[in-house]
């Protein structure tokens, strides 16, 4: 039988794993070093492996936030005028996301940082061929993280945004079967995606489980990561460069995947729109959209 440790705390999702052992004394000492809070699980193997779990103990919810100009401008200095216009749309689509699935049942994970919105448009092939530069602007916006929650959902309206300021006309196909529910062809991009910024972020806790034998990692929503499949023995700066052009290329995949579901093999060849023209579209472009249509 595999043997499978969560990512996650099971009964605290808030809490991720943070240092594994064979030895309950080394978890206590690192537990005793942490500035957050914890928690840990003792898996019972044939050799049991200890979890060291940490995280916020306060998590938000969404009505707890008031998604109002002061609170955005308040978070946005420094930015050039288009990180500004890429920030302000996210956060509209992160307002529509909460809205579709009511406040409160809508959680924030970490704090809204713009700054790595501004850090995602640096790193995109601008004026690529379209499903570059599509696929390019949601890894980069998934990579960087910088919502509180939504950023798989947003990333891909930000996709379908950058086709449409090449073709105003392009019709999405529809992406979610409700609010919760990806659609089948979507859900493996999806699943996939998390698997890889999940091994990006972890390499090395991820090393030290393969050490311990262990073989299954599970995050949220029942996601399991092999870890036989993934190359882990890298210096972390290594792993983060690496994983990050993996989903990169699993990204404009993707982009090339909704292109040819909505039968325009017309765009796969297209010049994808420079800075100035996306930054412009969502400027001027989407006076009126009722983005919770997108969700």
């Amino acid at each position: 039988m595999a043997r499978l440790v969560f990512y996650h705390h099971p009964q605290a999702d808030q809490f991720s794993l943070t240092y594994s052992s064979a030895s309950m004394a080394e978890i206590r000492s690192q537990r005793a070093q942490s500035d957050e809070s914890t928690k840990c699980i003792g898996y019972p193997f044939e050799t049991p492996v200890y979890v060291l779990y940490e995280g916020d103990g306060e998590i938000e919810s969404a009505q707890d936030i008031d998604f109002d100009q002061e609170w955005l401008s308040d978070r946005m200095g420094g930015l050039s005028r288009a990180g500004e216009v890429v920030t302000f749309r996210l956060v509209e689509l992160l307002e529509a996301a909460v809205d579709v699935r009511e406040e409160e049942a809508v959680r924030l994970y970490k704090e809204f940082e713009p700054q790595k919105i501004q850090q995602a448009l640096d790193h995109v092939s601008w004026g690529a061929p379209l499903p570059t530069v599509a696929g390019e602007v949601m890894s980069n916006l998934i990579l960087r993280h910088s919502l509180p929650n939504a950023n798989h959902r947003t990333g891909i309206a930000m996709l379908q945004f950058c086709i449409e300021s090449v073709d105003p006309e392009f019709q999405m196909p529809r992406t979610h079967v409700d609010d919760d529910t990806w659609r089948e062809w979507v859900d493996s991009y999806i699943v996939d995606s998390k698997r890889l910024i999940t091994v990006r972020r972890n390499n090395l806790r991820f090393k030290q489980l393969e050490e311990l034998d262990v073989d299954l990692v599970e995050r949220k929503d029942g996601i399991q990561i092999r870890l036989a499949e993934f190359e882990l023995d890298m210096h972390w700066r290594e792993a983060l460069s690496e994983y990050a052009g993996q989903h990169e290329s699993h990204c404009r995949d993707f982009a090339q995947a909704v292109l040819e579901r909505a039968e325009r093999d017309d765009l796969l060849d297209r010049q994808g729109p420079t800075k100035q023209e996306f930054v412009t579209f969502l400027e001027n472009g989407l006076v009126e959209r009722d983005f919770r249509e997108l969700f």
